[in-house]
């Protein structure tokens, strides 16, 4: 048995723990509250998401800018494809990649999805006013941006 090794100071100035508290607390109720219904696990939404996002592209692309480990979102393209949510084929300008497009029942799976993930974000974030939001995002962003690989 022993004491403590940090002290509240340290603890507190470890901003991980902060950050992933909020994120944690999202990922479970999004899970919860609407991935589950739709047998949608996190990783697989992630990847829909991100389809959906930047349109037709390769896991290599989404997982270059999203913080998706490559051989999960192999993984969960997979299981997405296995559902008939996206299609891969032949990427013209790179023959050995496949690249991801959603399905006309991905499409409607994600536009039934997002509304309620958006709900969930603005009710966990409207406790902060407005500014505060902006200024969250903008803090975000510049540590967000010190973490990205460079080219």
């Amino acid at each position: 048995m022993h004491a403590p090794l940090l002290t509240p100071e340290d603890v507190d100035d470890f901003v991980i723990l902060r950050a992933r508290a909020f994120t944690s607390a999202t990922r479970r109720k999004l899970t919860r509250d609407v991935l589950q219904a739709e047998n949608l696990p996190i990783l697989e939404w992630q990847l829909l998401f991100s389809i959906a996002r930047f349109g037709s592209c390769h896991v290599a692309y989404i997982t270059q800018r999203t913080s998706i480990d490559p051989a999960h979102g192999s993984r969960a393209a997979a299981a997405l494809e296995k559902k008939g949510l996206i299609t891969r084929c032949e990427d013209p300008e790179n023959k050995r990649r496949k690249r991801m497009s959603l399905t006309p029942e991905g499409v409607e799976t994600f536009q039934r999805i997002w509304p309620k993930a958006r709900h969930i974000t603005t009710t966990l974030t409207n406790r902060l006013a407005p500014h505060e939001l902006q200024e969250f995002k903008r803090l975000l962003d510049i540590l967000n941006a010190v973490t990205e690989p460079t080219t």
